[in-house]
């Protein structure tokens, strides 16, 4: 991600291990985010999926609060960073956008 900033001294490997396990901790989240909502309400309503859209937001803030707290990661100059909140646009964006977007692909996968 062009917005990514890693240390010059890393390495492809550092990173790609990095850059791995955030996409992990992505897809736990995502069905973790279904797990709790699935127990909470009817899932694939409109309900459901603004539910799992508020999580991804949620954790993708909490997720980079937390990043910057133990310095895992820095944004480049280029990041949008959102007002108030902090967090850089494209973080913000991606769970928000993955969790109720995979969780839907995954149920039209299931009726084939």
């Amino acid at each position: 991600m062009f917005a990514y900033q890693t240390e010059l001294n890393e390495g492809w490997l550092k990173a790609f291990i990095s850059c791995t396990g955030a996409s992990v901790i992505d897809a736990v989240v995502t069905v973790a985010i279904y797990a709790l909502l699935a127990r909470l309400m009817k899932p694939n309503n409109a309900k459901f999926y603004i539910g799992a859209a508020v999580l991804g937001a949620l954790c993708a803030v909490g997720f980079e609060w937390l990043a910057f707290r133990f310095g895992w990661w820095s944004y480049s100059e280029q990041m949008v960073v959102l007002p108030v909140i902090g967090t850089g646009l494209l973080p913000f964006i991606q769970l928000t956008v993955l969790a109720p977007s995979a969780i839907w692909l995954a149920g039209k996968l299931k009726e084939i």
